[in-house]
């Protein structure tokens, strides 16, 4: 058995001798291999390996050929880790009751399986290798050039692969840096496998629309604890950049931000616990910068959605409904975000804090890293909403740019309670926080009325006086029922001390 441990780079056409030059630089002058490999992956009809997240593949080159087993690994920053297993391969294909029962999951049917496997799709391509040494092992850098081919359907190869193989990680993260910044390349979040997977049409790929609470375990150091947050916020920023390449969507654009966010929240975390991430935290508050649109797009989103408040009154007026439908998709910049999503400050951005995660810094000076996690979050998040809840704690009711000016620190606290909230009783943690995600949605809709009112002064509408109306009805409406969720948030018992 294997460790696969390895970084993945995805380039352009354009920027291919650019990169085999820098292989070429990197490598000093060693020798170069050049192999020609032809790569069939199996499963069975209904995908049974796949719902195991278990890999088949038989590689051939040349005369030589062998079939391996990769089972669940991870991915985050770049970073691809999951152990492989391989073995020969006869003429008839791969045999996968040959391999040590031992590596199988518990109850796992192989002899089934191996019954029922076909053929999937193909993975050919050319591969330039070079070794370059790094500590005590080396670095295996290479260059693949070919095709992912389902019938008569195909999908281009050129991508960068780093394997660590008793080498220094560190130091393949440097080579990253050089390949994004020379050469153009993007972070890679999906393997030839999964490619060719979504190319065969046997499996989809969806944007995350919602985050959840990050697992964790009591018995957590406070350092364990934020960093497995920070790679579960890693691991949905990627997989919705993912979902952005393969189909560009504003939902996938929303599930980037929202795992940048989470990634800000836990990075202020640590800064507070002495931990150098500043430069990180400056990066995403100038990426998070470029994607502020959303909040207008998401605003003509709210107004236009079929089962929102608003869709049915504005139905009515056809003229006026058109024009929110207009600015709603002039709001919409995937163009942008594409070419954003391609510069080497996003690029960067990404890998340097999937290296955080694999490196995983604690401060010489400071052992707060290493106390209890739970009782380190009750204090934190005691704190944290302290802040947040006193400037909503008043008699008098709060109007709309009140509302508007506590919803950044309230979305914020809101993401802490993602990242350490799964410690606590899920009870009490949904009955807590449920008004406050009520007022939370509230004031994201005071946007999109204002915006309406906006609309409505620059339509041709002939009832522009009777719209206004209406508009200024449906916000005062709104504000009624702030004032309620308000109230009821502000009477919960918080959920880390109950």
């Amino acid at each position: 058995m294997t460790q696969e441990t390895e970084l993945k780079l995805v380039l352009d056409a354009a920027h291919k001798e650019t990169a085999l030059g820098l292989c070429r630089q990197f490598s000093k002058g060693q020798d170069e291999d050049c192999l020609s490999l032809q790569n069939t992956y199996y499963d069975t009809a209904d995908l049974r390996l796949r719902q195991y997240d278990i890999g088949l593949r038989v590689r051939r080159n040349g005369n030589e050929a062998e079939q391996t087993v990769k089972l669940a690994g991870e991915v985050f920053g770049g970073m691809h880790s999951r152990p492989e297993y391989s073995l020969p391969v006869t003429e008839q294909g791969p045999d996968i009751t040959q391999f040590d029962e031992s590596i199988w999951p518990d109850d796992f049917p192989a002899f089934d399986i191996q019954r029922e496997l076909t053929e999937l799709f193909t993975t050919n391509f050319t591969r330039h290798r070079w070794r370059i040494p790094s500590g005590d092992g080396v670095i295996e850098l290479v260059l693949d050039e070919g095709e992912v081919l389902v019938g008569e359907k195909t999908q281009p190869i050129l991508e960068i692969e780093l394997e660590v193989q008793g080498g220094l990680v560190a130091d393949a993260y440097k080579l990253a840096r050089r390949f994004i910044t020379r050469a153009k390349a993007r972070i890679g979040t999906l393997s030839k496998a999964a490619r060719g997977y979504l190319l065969a049409e046997k499996s989809i790929l969806e944007p995350f629309t919602q985050t959840h609470f990050v697992r964790l375990n009591e018995d957590d150091s406070v350092g364990s604890g934020l960093y497995r947050a920070l790679q579960y916020s890693v691991q949905h920023w990627q997989h919705n950049d993912a979902c952005l390449r393969e189909k560009p969507s504003v939902r996938a654009i929303a599930g980037i931000a929202d795992g940048m966010r989470l990634c800000r929240v836990v990075l202020q975390q640590l800064s507070k616990l002495n931990v150098d991430v500043n430069d990180d935290i400056t990066r995403l508050e100038q990426l998070l910068g470029q994607l502020s649109w959303l909040h207008r797009y998401e605003g003509f989103a709210e107004l236009t959605a079929e089962d929102g408040a608003y869709h049915r009154a504005l139905e009515e007026h056809p003229k006026l409904y058109e024009q929110v439908q207009e600015q709603q998709e002039h709001a919409a910049q995937l163009e942008l975000m594409m070419l954003l999503s391609k510069r080497d400050d996003y690029q960067l951005t990404l890998l340097e804090l999937g290296e955080l995660c694999q490196r995983q810094p604690q401060p010489a000076d400071d052992d707060g890293m290493n106390q209890k996690l739970k009782p380190w979050a009750t204090e934190r998040l005691r704190e944290d909403w302290q802040e947040v809840m006193t400037p909503f704690d008043r008699d008098a009711g709060l109007r709309a740019e009140h509302y508007l000016k506590l919803l950044p620190a309230l979305n914020g606290s809101l993401q802490l309670g993602y990242c350490v909230g799964y410690l606590f009783d899920a009870v009490a943690r949904e009955k807590f926080r449920a008004p406050w995600l009520d007022l939370a949605r509230g004031i994201r809709e005071i946007t999109a009325l204002k915006m309406l009112r906006e609309t409505i002064k620059d339509s041709d509408e002939s009832s522009v006086d009777k719209l206004l109306g209406w508009q200024e009805m449906q916000l005062e409406s709104l504000l009624f029922a702030l004032e309620s969720s308000r109230r009821a948030a502000l009477k919960q018992e918080p959920y880390w001390i109950a």
